[in-house]
């Protein structure tokens, strides 16, 4: 019998030691938090803990103020400060920050987000903008960037985020004359016979005129300052 009893005892003192050293919290409602020995009540979305409570009132609660939120019952003395949607990292504010739920924020036009939190966007990045000599293959959305392509052999674009590439002209079928290849930024240039006659002409004629102009400079030049010369220099010339 007496080693039953010790046993009892042991026992016992077992479980008051666990008790006193255990936290009570486990005991509390799970609308309650632990604290000073008591179980006070949590305060609710949209509020704050002023005042823990005591063995004789309850928990003093306050709102939140303006720029904070609370979500959910809390147990803590302060608000969370909202979100701000910051244009410079690329966002703009879709749903405005309540006393019970933070601000939700989304991309500027033509950006995407690239860093999300729930239903919150974080960071978000311009679209790309695709060059002239390639075409929007897809375009950019809220989630996903812009994508760009190459033009194919014998197209072009020459102005950026082209919905599509251009064929190049065919001087051929059009019986003209090709007189500028075509790039992927640039279209063939086309002329006909006599537009080639009259862009040719020009070409040739202008240095051979430049070049006899100046012949006829240096020819003054050296009659005016070497008389003597002038004679000699010209019948050689």
């Amino acid at each position: 019998m007496k080693g039953k009893s010790d046993m009892w005892h042991l026992w016992m003192w077992m479980v008051y030691l666990l008790l006193l050293f255990s936290d009570f919290s486990y005991c509390c409602g799970s609308a309650e938090y632990f604290i000073n020995g008591e179980c006070c009540p949590m305060c609710s979305p949209g509020e704050h803990v002023y005042k823990h409570c005591t063995e004789y009132a309850s928990t003093l609660c306050k709102p939140c103020t303006a720029g904070s939120f609370m979500a959910l019952p809390c147990d803590l003395l302060h608000c969370i400060f909202c979100t701000d949607c910051e244009p410079g990292l690329g966002l703009k504010t879709d749903r405005e920050c309540s006393p019970t739920s933070d601000a939700v924020c989304r991309p500027l036009d033509q950006h995407y987000c690239t860093e999300a939190d729930k239903k919150s966007c974080r960071l978000a990045q311009r679209h790309t903008i695709c060059r002239p000599g390639t075409f929007i293959k897809r375009n950019g959305t809220i989630l996903t960037n812009t994508e760009c392509e190459e033009c194919r052999d014998k197209t072009f674009s020459n102005k950026s985020s082209s919905p599509f590439c251009t064929p190049h002209t065919d001087c051929q079928s059009l019986g003209l004359q090709e007189i500028t290849a075509g790039t992927d930024t640039s279209d063939i240039v086309c002329a006909t016979r006599n537009d080639l006659v009259a862009v040719l002409v020009p070409l040739v004629l202008v240095p051979v005129v430049l070049v006899a102009g100046l012949s006829a400079v240096i020819g003054i030049f050296i009659s005016s300052k070497f008389p003597h010369l002038s004679g000699k220099t010209l019948i050689h010339m």
